[in-house]
């Protein structure tokens, strides 16, 4: 990457390139990922707690394991796409500006792994075992392979997406952007927003609202450390 000023056609044709790479990771990971899908969804559903699910129509069952293959594809390139995505855009930062988007780039994609580790292996297993406890007597427990991949996409990448939260706040902290003081006069809407979020994602129950609302809310508190951590502005954004 060199500093200099590019003609739009350079920007242009770099992007292309660039968005070839992307595309290209995207193909191969698909491609190899498709092998796998089938034995990585059995893993999935056995870490959840399902060793059987039901198909209902024809297709369902292939169009699966091309979603699954997708996710995984997603995944493998991710890399890829954030080193492309960082490279494009790095030589029109400001110095400051550079080295925090270096600083972010990698802890940033292991935080949004993590995150949906986190929301698979913890949130996903607690919200089914509460669903599941409402079954018995003349209501017997079948689930559809589509819904449980809904299900199960619907509640791991949303935590995905908030454990970047904290690395966003400290970056825009560290930018000056946003002042520390900003999340305390924020705190009765992160409130609000965290249990509306839980209000769409997790099923319609008091406890699974809880259960998600809670870990949202904590990542909000966590995020507004971390700017305070962060920020090298004036004592008066830290009210």
């Amino acid at each position: 990457m060199i500093d200099r000023e590019m003609p739009l056609e350079e920007h242009l044709a770099e992007l292309r390139r660039r968005i070839f790479i992307m595309g290209a990771a995207l193909l191969v990971g698909f491609i190899g990922s498709y092998f796998v899908a089938r034995p990585v969804l059995d893993w999935m559903l056995r870490v959840v707690g399902l060793h059987r699910v039901i198909v209902v129509g024809v297709t369902e069952a292939f169009f699966s394991m091309l979603k699954v293959a997708l996710i995984l594809a997603v995944a493998v390139s991710s890399p890829i796409w954030v080193y492309q995505i960082t490279a494009f855009v790095a030589p029109g930062l400001k110095p400051n500006e550079r080295r925090v988007v270096g600083l972010v780039t990698v802890p940033g994609l292991l935080l949004f792994l993590a995150g949906m580790a986190a929301g698979f292996f913890w949130i996903v297993p607690a919200v089914l075992r509460i669903m599941v406890s409402f079954t018995g007597g003349m209501i017997v427990q079948r689930f559809t392979l589509s819904s449980v991949l809904a299900f199960l996409i619907g509640l791991t990448i949303p935590f995905g997406v908030i454990a970047e939260l904290p690395l966003a706040g400290g970056a825009l902290s560290r930018l000056g952007i946003v002042s520390p003081g900003w999340y305390a006069r924020q705190r009765r809407y992160a409130i609000l927003m965290a249990f509306t979020i839980a209000a769409i994602l997790a099923p319609p129950d008091a406890l699974s609202m809880i259960l998600m609302a809670g870990p949202i809310y904590l990542v909000y508190e966590l995020t507004a450390v971390v700017a305070r951590l962060a920020w090298r502005g004036g004592p008066e954004g830290r009210g």
